[in-house]
């Protein structure tokens, strides 16, 4: 993979790139095994987010136990090497992987949100890998807010209603609540600068975790989606420890929250590999 500089500075700037056919065949193959063996070997989060409405879809937050069986596939596809020279960064580590199942042709979208409000982490140096194992029309696709990763650090998103997107999961005292990007969208197509690329097998998103991203539903010209995202971290990562209150969501995030490190510290926690 050639790294060039307008890839560095879109990352850096925009927030977000696609690189077109980074994973051959034998690479792809070994990412979907990984997605396959962690469908077959969920983690005790693993739910049906929306459950029960017609905008269900499955999700997982990965699973600490299968990191052997991703271990070679991080390390034949090279991913760390690209971040490494993307940002600069000599070390990287792993951060994990997310599941995202979408199916039957006709799901409604995943709700606007910024990964960088449900970790302890921040800085330059996060960034979401993001793949999907079908061809992806644009208007299916991920979708982000170009420049956002450097701008306002909002709530997340509780995940509890589909009709309710914005609902907060740590309250206004720590972080302002999102904007209702579709419905401002529908009342003004401009409203915000939105990225978005059609992907067919083997192409990757590379985006920062702190960008507002939400993923497009399925419909009937693109009834299915599987998405493999991997999430990794580099040496401009520092720790922001999590709100102390539980949050309204359907896990408690601050248990990924160890504790063991001061704020602005560099990011080092134990629960996560270093690949380089």
């Amino acid at each position: 993979m050639n790294v060039t500089e307008n890839m560095k500075s879109a990352l850096r700037d925009d927030g977000a790139i696609k690189i077109e056919r980074l994973l051959d065949e034998q690479q792809l193959a070994q990412c979907r095994r990984c997605f396959d063996y962690s469908v077959e070997h969920p983690s005790p989060l693993a739910l049906e987010i929306f459950g029960g409405t017609a905008d269900a879809h499955y999700n997982d937050l990965g699973n600490f136990d299968n990191l052997e069986a991703y271990k070679p596939m991080l390390a034949q596809a090279g991913f760390a090497q690209l971040l490494s020279e993307l940002w600069g960064s000599e070390h990287v580590w792993y951060f994990g992987e997310e599941l995202f199942v979408k199916d039957g042709g006709k799901v409604g979208r995943s709700p606007w949100h910024q990964d960088t409000a449900y970790i302890a982490a921040t800085g330059a140096h996060l960034a979401n890998v993001w793949m999907s194992f079908e061809a992806l029309p644009k208007q299916n696709s991920l979708e982000m807010i170009r420049g956002s990763h450097r701008a306002v650090q909002y709530d997340g998103s509780a995940y509890q209603d589909p009709h309710d997107p914005t609902r907060p999961m740590w309250g206004k005292q720590w972080f302002p609540r999102l904007p209702d990007i579709e419905a401002e969208r529908k009342a003004d197509p401009h409203s915000w600068d939105v990225v978005s690329w059609a992907t067919e097998p083997g192409d990757v998103i590379v985006c920062h975790s702190g960008i507002l991203h939400g993923g497009a539903p399925v419909d009937a010209s693109c009834p299915t989606r599987h998405t493999l995202v991997l999430r990794f971290f580099g040496d401009h990562a520092t720790y922001r420890p999590l709100p102390t209150q539980k949050p309204d969501y359907f896990m408690d995030v601050r248990k990924f929250d160890d504790g063991s490190m001061q704020p602005g510290q560099p990011y080092r926690s134990p629960f996560f590999p270093q690949l380089k």
